[in-house]
């Protein structure tokens, strides 16, 4: 009898360490969904606008998308660096199915990145600049006992950037991410992401600019999964979170004073094809606000909010979620 029991009782342990280790690696699953991770574009106009904004006022030259090589050394790489720490409120942090609230949390993320522009090379009607770069980020969940999903985020890119005499910007490069568990030493994420893009900026009044941008690209994945799950006749696959996504969004720009406020709309419609989520289809919205306050030339203060709904079709399993951001961040840029 007492060997019956210990039987018993050994087959339960190991049955909700089976269970716990499941629900562990869900929400961490959940949670590489859920991250956005550091632009390269955003990092290359982020130097540039510093230096832009230094130089002359003009808000065509501090947007995001414009991409203007002018302020790049003629000939030769032109370096640049910069920091940008963030403090925010996460209302769902491991993008989780159900109420817009799951386990709320602060989190800071720590990011520092540098790269270069490897000269500037004039065509017809064109104006081309190749850019390397990389960067470093950590995650870290400060309330809400979620920091065992603490996490760290490489990146590594290079793109290809072309401006045109219309207002019409384009681009093909690829980026390289990777995120590893800060307490478990183990990479859960990588991937490599080629894509292109076009952007184009126009003017609506003297301080208001306008920003349309539309990529395409490709995320070939490998991601930390539930070895042997099966849903039917599908199996799960460290390739799953592949996917090729549509991208569109169109931003504001407004110069007030001092300040820059940028209110956006993005729009992605992500297709998988790979282990359990092959025929998943997913719709992300997300609406944000930003306002800049220039500290210095090289730092700024920002302020800013979004709120991101996702609807997935073609799956079993609800990976619909809801989220909102706020918070305040510190950036400095820089170039040499």
């Amino acid at each position: 009898m007492k060997n019956a029991y210990i039987l018993i009782s050994t087959s339960f342990l190991a049955f909700a360490l089976v269970c716990a280790s499941a629900q562990n690696q869900n929400n961490v699953r959940n949670r590489i969904e859920g991250t956005e991770r550091p632009s390269a574009e955003n990092q290359v106009a982020s130097a540039k606008s510093a230096i832009s904004n230094s130089e002359n006022g003009d808000v065509s030259n501090s947007d995001t998308g414009a991409l203007r090589p002018v302020i790049l050394k003629s000939k030769g790489i032109s370096s640049y660096f910069g920091y940008d720490s963030k403090y925010f409120y996460r209302s769902n942090p491991l993008a989780t199915s159900g109420k817009l609230k799951q386990q709320a949390t602060g989190m800071w993320t720590n990011t520092f990145f540098g790269g270069a522009g490897l000269g500037v090379y004039d065509l017809t009607d064109a104006v081309i600049t190749p850019y390397i770069g990389a960067s470093w980020t950590s995650n870290d969940y400060i309330k809400g006992g979620l920091d065992t999903f603490n996490y760290n985020s490489t990146g590594a890119y290079a793109l290809l950037l072309a401006q045109y005499s219309n207002g019409w910007s384009a681009r093909v490069g690829i980026t390289y991410s990777n995120d590893r568990s800060t307490e478990n030493d183990t990479e859960d994420y990588m991937e490599f992401h080629p894509n292109i893009g076009i952007m184009k900026t126009h003017s609506i009044n003297d301080s208001t600019n306008g920003i349309i941008d539309l990529s395409i690209g490709r995320h070939n994945s490998e991601s930390f999964v539930i070895t042997g799950l099966k849903e039917g006749t599908k199996t799960a696959s460290e390739k799953e979170l592949s996917n090729t996504e549509f991208a569109a969004s169109y931003s504001i720009i407004y110069s007030l004073s001092k300040f820059e406020i940028t209110p956006k709309y993005r729009a992605s419609f992500r297709t998988y094809d790979k282990g359990l989520n092959d025929g998943r289809d997913d719709l992300s919205q997300d609406i944000s606000l930003k306002v800049d306050y220039p500290i210095s030339d090289s730092f700024k203060l920002s302020l800013f909010s979004s709120y991101t709904k996702r609807t997935s079709d073609g799956t079993s399993v609800n990976y619909d979620f809801k989220s909102y951001d706020g918070g305040l961040g510190l950036g400095l840029n820089a170039r040499f």
